[in-house]
């Protein structure tokens, strides 16, 4: 693939083509002493929600969630169809294929036993980056379920 051939569409400016080797070299390089202490405090800083509350927030933001509830599990569907489930800390999504294969090399990822495409995300540590790939995780689900 050349410069100009990037797969998520991005057409960098052609002044800056000529840093680019120069960038690539340096994704290669370890983080410096400062540079790792900052992303390890960043990394450390405690969150103030958990998990449903994270996911409940999303679903609030999304059009037409219906929340469907059995026993300690909350399932999150739109048009009648189950896109996710929450139940204490433990989140699973109805993801596309290719997806769920990326979700499966994650810490704390594993296949659901809902079917092909459902992954089981059990955060060991709760942290912000955590959060993140699970609010990412439902929100792809639901734009996959609901068709857009």
């Amino acid at each position: 693939m050349s410069g100009m051939d990037r797969a998520n569409g991005h057409v960098p400016d052609p002044a800056a083509l000529a840093d680019e080797a120069e960038l690539d070299a340096l994704d290669a390089e370890p983080l410096g002493a400062s540079e790792a202490a900052a992303g390890a405090a960043v990394a450390d800083e405690a969150v103030d929600e958990s998990l449903d509350e994270r996911i409940e927030a999303i679903a609030d933001q999304l059009a037409d969630v219906t929340r469907v509830r059995d026993g300690g599990f909350v399932g999150y569907a739109v048009g009648g169809r189950v896109f996710a489930v929450l139940a204490d800390d433990r989140l699973e999504a109805a993801l596309d294929p290719a997806v769920a294969r990326a979700a499966l090399r994650t810490a704390d990822t594993a296949a659901s036993p809902r079917g092909r495409g459902w992954i089981l995300f059990t955060p060991r540590v709760l942290d912000r980056f955590a959060l993140d790939r699970a609010e990412a995780w439902v929100r792809s689900a639901y734009r996959r379920t609901a068709g857009r």
